[in-house]
């Protein structure tokens, strides 16, 4: 969950992806369940990915600042 949403999603990630995910300043929950059900598509993902791709480069070029 992103701070700002309302509500929790499910996705399939890699364990790379969650640990990028996680680790981001706008992450407000990001945990491992089992036998759940994905609620966002692989296009969703895809579409987070790149988000998260351009703000890691941003959290990463402020933590070196």
């Amino acid at each position: 969950m992103f701070k700002g949403d309302k509500k929790s999603e499910i996705a399939l990630l890699t364990f790379e992806q969650y640990s990028n995910i996680k680790d981001l300043p706008i992450t407000k929950e990001c945990r491992i369940v089992k036998n759940e059900k994905p609620t966002l598509s692989k296009n969703d993902v895809a579409a987070i990915n790149k988000k998260i791709a351009k703000l890691s480069k941003t959290h990463t070029q402020s933590l070196s600042e």
